[in-house]
């Protein structure tokens, strides 16, 4: 198990039949783009200790990573900034940000609702939360739910080849296309997109055999009929009302694009 060769026999089936193709990652950025404005503030809920997500749109927009691992890769001299803290008791004021965003984050919350009701919180109105995160009846997800988590932290850090530490236990409260609805409007959001997208056999990586299966997995549940089997949940959802573009908060955008994004208008101490 784990050697080499298979690995590698694997790599080339994943370049022979996914050269060019687009998985979550690609995807989830691209619908971030697509509602996100130069200029706007974008919060990354659960942003991880590297902030690469931040990274990615710190050059466009003014953003903040929140997560609660005790060190966050950032100086927070500037953008993107970090902050420790608690997804369910965000530390930012109401109405704040224009875009909230998270990826691989909700399996893993205790009570996804209440985050849920933090993320309206904090968004403006207009504002959008887009989020990626495991299906719940995606086999990979049915077989970590099976597993117990020292055994999946384990088998999942030799599969790809990575901490044991950068594994966590899943819950899968929000992880369905119905029940991601049924939080997200419970927080007075409003549905903008809601799919269900595949991606290559990455936990497979390890057995030319068990790869080539998941490939047939992968083409079966690319038929609609069987979306609700694929692999992750992609959706954007919006906070109820319409931005105010009256001249004073035309005058307080333009204000804002020009100032130092800095930790005390978080209100962070």
């Amino acid at each position: 198990m784990f050697r080499l060769r298979d690995r590698q026999k694997c790599l080339e089936l994943f370049e022979k039949y996914y050269a060019g193709c687009k998985f979550n990652d690609a995807r989830y950025i691209d619908l971030i783009k697509k509602h996100l404005r130069p200029g706007q503030r974008l919060l990354d809920a659960g942003c991880g200790r590297y902030l690469s997500f931040c990274k990615e749109f710190s050059d466009s927009a003014r953003v903040v990573g929140i997560d609660l691992e005790p060190t966050l890769e950032t100086n927070n001299q500037s953008e993107p900034f970090g902050v420790r803290g608690d997804l369910s008791h965000l530390p930012f004021p109401s109405d704040y940000f224009d875009i909230v965003i998270s990826r691989y984050v909700i399996e893993h919350l205790q009570d996804p609702r209440q985050v849920f009701r933090e993320f309206s919180r904090v968004l403006r109105s207009g504002g959008k939360v887009v989020i990626l995160t495991p299906n719940k009846y995606d086999y990979v997800s049915l077989v970590a739910a099976l597993t117990p988590y020292r055994l999946h932290r384990f088998l999942a850090s030799r599969i790809f080849q990575t901490s044991e530490d950068d594994f966590f236990p899943t819950l899968y409260r929000a992880n369905t296309l119905r029940s991601i609805r049924h939080a997200l409007e419970s927080a007075g959001l409003v549905e903008s997109e809601l799919g269900t997208i595949n991606h290559y056999p990455a936990y497979l990586m390890f057995s030319p055999l068990l790869f080539r299966l998941g490939m047939m997995y992968e083409r079966l549940t690319s038929i609609e009929a069987l979306r609700s089997l694929r692999g992750s949940i992609l959706c954007a959802f919006a906070k109820e009302g319409k931005p105010q573009m009256n001249a004073e908060s035309v005058r307080r955008a333009e204000q804002e694009k020009a100032e130092m994004f800095n930790d005390s208008a978080l209100g962070v101490r």
